[in-house]
């Protein structure tokens, strides 16, 4: 009787051990299909120029930096059109102090260059509104992180780091009778 006892516990414990690396390989799996789907995600982005990247933290010129609010810290770039806002401490060549940059407008002269070895983008662009032209200098890392470096002849060069969120097509939904769903 104890030896079919120890077979059947033997027998259980080699059962489990295999469904546990059954399930771990299988986790591993799903961990790297998600990390993929998150790459071809900011990929698909940058080169459709239609992403949001949200702003974690501020840079000073000296040293130290400040942790941001991203909610209310972002660039938003949508095709032709883009959005700025953003806090901003440090130098101001203007008469009116400056203690944020909020800017809406057409982007113009997008450059992308990317290394595909490495998986990472940089990008140029300008924002252009009635009144004011900023420089926008942007690094994206294939994970989503993003370093951003803003630009005008009215405030300091000024660095900000952050992630990128794929901006997702919308559909349109219509019935026959022309109501939208």
């Amino acid at each position: 009787m104890k030896k079919l006892f120890i077979t059947l516990m033997t027998i259980m414990v080699i059962s489990s051990c295999s469904t546990t690396k059954e399930a771990k390989t299988s986790r591993n799996e799903l961990r790297k299909e998600k990390k993929y789907a998150e790459q071809e995600a900011v990929k698909a982005s940058v080169e459709s120029k239609r992403f949001i990247i949200k702003l974690d933290r501020l840079y000073f010129t000296r040293g130290g930096m400040v942790d941001l609010v991203p909610r209310k810290n972002f660039i938003i770039i949508d095709g032709n059109r883009a959005i700025i806002n953003a806090a901003y401490l440090g130098r101001q060549y203007n008469i009116k102090p400056v203690s944020g940059i909020r800017m809406a407008g057409e982007a113009k002269n997008y450059e992308v260059i990317s290394d595909s070895l490495k998986g990472t983008y940089k990008i140029k662009l300008q924002l252009n509104n009635s009144v004011n032209t900023i420089n926008i200098y942007l690094s994206i890392d294939k994970t989503g992180v993003c370093n951003a470096s803003l630009s005008n002849l009215r405030i300091d060069n000024v660095l900000y780091k952050g992630y990128i969120v794929p901006i997702k097509e919308k559909t349109n939904n219509t019935a026959p009778d022309g109501i939208t769903i």
